[in-house]
């Protein structure tokens, strides 16, 4: 897989998006899916307080306001984001990190060092885009 070179095992923080787009839990989710859309993210953060308090997703998109009929223009951000998000050290294997999501039935993770958020990393990883 791209992600995992022959020899030495890769790390998160090797391959981990440094960008951290955030919205505020009150964004509606035509915006926010506009931003995904400029941007090229499969995800966003939603940020209150200084702290990130929950993330969506493609998948939350399409299944909590899109199949349900719902006008993104018309629903906000903290009404469909996942929470708590799923996060892991920068230092941790790739390796793992795919194990993880795999586990949680996820495709991102938040990636911290010593518990701030420092990076973010999906699928798209190992998938090459």
């Amino acid at each position: 897989m791209a992600a995992v070179s022959k020899g030495k095992a890769k790390k998160v923080k090797e391959v981990m998006s440094q960008q951290l787009l955030w919205v505020a839990p009150n964004a509606n989710l035509l915006t926010v899916s506009q931003i995904m859309a400029q941007k090229d993210v499969g995800s966003i953060l939603v940020k209150s307080d200084g702290n990130f308090v929950g993330i969506i997703t493609e998948k939350d998109l399409v299944r909590k306001v899109l199949a349900k009929g719902l006008s993104p223009a018309a629903v906000n951000a903290e009404s469909v984001m996942s929470y708590p998000i799923a996060s892991i050290d920068q230092d941790t294997l790739l390796e793992d990190a795919r194990r993880q999501m795999g586990e949680q039935n996820i495709r991102h993770l938040l990636v911290t060092e010593k518990d701030k958020p420092v990076g973010i990393i999906s699928v798209r990883t190992w998938l090459g885009g």
